[in-house]
Parts: C-alpha cells; structure tokens; sequence
C-alpha cells in the first residue's frame, strides 16, 4: 500500500528525500518556492521522480502572486525565507542571530491546498504524514486545505510558543494552532521545543 507524505516547505528535502529514496513504496508532494532549492530537489530526486513531485509553489490560505522573502545568509541555508516579514524585536527575543535579513525579494506563486487538489485532479484517500515548515505560515497552510484536512492522519507543524517571541510579524501562536487542530479532530501527541530561547515549537498532531 502507497504511504502518502506531504512536504509543504520541503526546504533542502531533508526530511522527504531519503524517505522517499529508500522507500518503493512512499509518494511524496514537495512543496518549495525558492528557486534554488527547486533546482536541488529536482536533481536529487531525479532517480525517483515518479514518487517525488515537486511544487514549485508556496503555501499559504490564498491564491495568487506574493513576494516571498529570501534570507541566504551563512547559517540560515535558506530555511529562514518567508512569505511574512521578520518580526522588529529579534536583537532582544533571538539574540545573537545575525542571519535572520532579507537578502533578495522574489516573485512566487501561492496556492491553497485546496485549490492545488481540485486544479490537478488528485485524488488521495489519506495523507499519512504531513510535515509543514513555511516560517510562519503552517496555520494558514492547514485552512487552506478546506475539507483535504481531514485526510490527514498525523503530521507536524511549527509555531510560536508566544506573541513576544515570534520571528515573523505575521506568525500564528501555538495556542491558535491547538485550537485550530483540535476543532478538526486531531490530538497533539508530541511537542518538541525548536530554539533554545524557547520561542518556537514543533506540534505533532494525529487524527483522533
């Protein structure tokens, strides 16, 4: 039987790629919209590219165009890039991170999941993991996906443990990701601390 990841922010791939390579029978949906991580996905996917797709697209709760915010700064290795805006206050709430800046403006595409579903014609009768790391989007992510949330059956997701340390102006607060998950029937199984200043977390999630 096919096991479903889901990708969203797949970044580097680190957390797709060898899955998906040293599984036959894993399927993958990468979504990436920054141009140079596209490139590395695709080349390193290229041996099992029938069971890696890559989106070149982010992610977000509409459709359309956007800016996405690109900080290739040494030790941010693109996993900092956004389609929000770093927060003012990060000398005081991330001290010692130089690399949180803007470098590069680029234009992306952003879907809805659910948008992206109907458009291509998938048709999946569950998503059997789903990790999400859009730096600040993941919730607006999960309400994008409309009635798809419910395939689902675990995943992750990041988010800010509070108002005061959140890294981008527009991120969601852990306790507005619980309430959202919870409202669609799924339990928080496992949480994972993300920094050590204490100001984002990692929710593990699975339907109840």
């Amino acid at each position: 039987m096919t096991y479903v990841l889901f990708d969203v922010g797949a970044n580097w791939g680190n957390d797709s790629l060898n899955k998906t390579k040293d599984d036959p029978n894993i399927k993958t949906f990468a979504f990436e919209p920054t141009p140079e991580l596209i490139t590395h996905l695709q080349e390193s996917s290229k041996d099992f590219s029938d069971r890696y797709t890559i989106i070149p697209f982010a992610v977000s709760d509409f459709n359309g165009g956007a800016k996405f915010n690109i900080a290739d700064n040494p030790g941010c290795d693109w996993g900092c890039s956004s389609l929000n805006t770093f927060n003012d206050n990060l000398q005081e709430t991330w001290p010692g991170r130089t690399d949180f800046q803007v470098n590069r403006v680029v234009d992306v595409r952003v879907t809805r999941l659910d948008t992206w579903f109907q458009e291509n014609n998938i048709v999946l009768d569950k998503i059997d993991f789903f990790h999400c790391d859009t730096q600040g989007s993941d919730l607006k992510v999960l309400q994008g996906m409309g009635d798809y949330v419910h395939l689902i059956k675990e995943g992750v997701v990041e988010c800010a443990t509070g108002e005061r340390g959140k890294l981008y102006k527009e991120n969601h607060t852990e306790q507005e990701m619980r309430a959202f998950l919870e409202s669609k029937g799924f339990r928080i199984h496992r949480t994972q601390m993300n920094d050590p200043y204490g100001n984002e977390i990692n929710l593990f999630f699975e339907k109840v």
